[in-house]
């Protein structure tokens, strides 16, 4: 910022700012990638994508007791608050107060020369982009045909690729202790079977979630109590 101006652009104060790099600029553009999903994919999308709004811009919603959005493009950062000055709670989220009047002003600013030439984002040297399966986020291969491309300072990105054939049950087999994909038993079981309580194993009642939370504790019913010793032989004279 180089001054202040009232509603008609007249200075009201002039500043003289000193500039220093304060972040890498790695990191200051995987946080701006990471944004720039917010509006282009998340809860942005609507009321920037939605509206209008086809430039290149990172943003982030923001609801409390108020609502905001804070958003730039490459030459314009513009941030909206919308509330109570008493800190009543406006019940309302960012995205649906705040980002709205955030892509009208966008809008109207891009239309004027000094703003008009909002240009993609600069990839710094040192990030690299790579697609990611949707479903486990790791490196996206043919089998895994549902990605995205997210960036990463270089060194950092996963090694680790998709396999679309564990998919969900891959990871709920690491959860549960194995890394073999869950599969249906082959051996078919009557509904009799399964609505007599007679005919349940006590050891697999505890169902999905208890096996997850045996991950985390002892299953102290699997071992049986120890037997007390039989007092009721006479003792030895």
């Amino acid at each position: 910022m180089n001054s202040l101006r009232n509603s008609k652009g007249d200075v009201i104060a002039n500043f003289s700012t000193d500039r220093k790099p304060v972040l890498d600029p790695r990191v200051a553009y995987v946080m701006t990638s990471m944004m720039e999903g917010v509006i282009n994919n998340g809860l942005g999308f609507n009321a920037v994508r939605g509206r209008g709004f086809t430039h290149p811009a990172a943003g982030k919603t923001g609801s409390s007791h108020d609502g905001w959005f804070a958003g730039y493009t490459s030459n314009l950062l513009c941030i909206v608050w919308v509330g109570f000055d008493d800190y009543s709670d406006l019940r309302l989220t960012g995205a649906v107060t705040a980002a709205p009047i955030w892509t009208e002003f966008m809008k109207k600013a891009s239309a004027l020369a000094r703003y008009s030439d909002m240009r993609t984002f600069a990839q710094p040297t040192g990030v690299v982009d790579v697609q990611l399966d949707k479903v486990t986020n790791r490196l996206a291969t043919p089998k895994c045909p549902d990605d995205y491309v997210s960036a990463f300072v270089a060194g950092t990105e996963p090694r680790d690729t998709c396999d679309l054939q564990n998919g969900m049950a891959g990871f709920f087999s690491r959860i549960l202790g194995s890394d073999k994909p869950l599969t249906p038993p082959t051996q078919p079981v009557s509904a009799q079977d399964t609505q007599d309580p007679k005919n349940q194993d006590p050891k697999k009642k505890k169902g999905f979630f208890g096996k997850i939370a045996g991950v985390f504790k002892d299953d102290k019913t699997s071992t049986p109590p120890p037997t007390p010793p039989d007092n009721t032989q006479p003792a030895p004279h």
